[in-house]
């Protein structure tokens, strides 16, 4: 009931006033909630930049890696087939040693090699 007598007695500019308010109170929350979205919008589109130049360095990274255990790969294979490319004639020490350490490091050893 005060509350209605309060209301009641209000001039008109009063009301007016209350009303230009609230439509200001109103237009800032659309105003503030738009910029949110607008800004949530752009970090959206920013991380899907991002994300496809992470993916291409993922590939990229993939086709390396792939080139890499090739290489790594053919190049043990050189490795571990030097020692049966001993020649007719018996080797010197200095190239036994070598071809000892070189079975030794990957993981064969051979009686000869003491």
């Amino acid at each position: 009931m005060i509350a209605l007598r309060f209301l009641r007695t209000l001039t008109p500019t009063a009301w007016i006033t209350i009303g230009v308010l609230a439509a200001f109170l109103l237009f800032g929350g659309y105003c503030a909630h738009r910029a949110a979205q607008g800004e949530r919008d752009r970090q959206a589109a920013q991380a899907h930049k991002i994300e496809a130049k992470a993916s291409s360095a993922r590939e990229t990274a993939a086709g390396e890696r792939q080139t890499d255990t090739s290489t790594i790969r053919n190049r043990q294979e050189e490795r571990d087939h030097a020692a049966e490319a001993i020649p007719d004639s018996l080797p010197d020490d200095r190239e036994l040693r070598r071809r000892c350490r070189q079975l030794r490091d990957a993981g064969r050893s051979l009686p000869a090699c003491g």
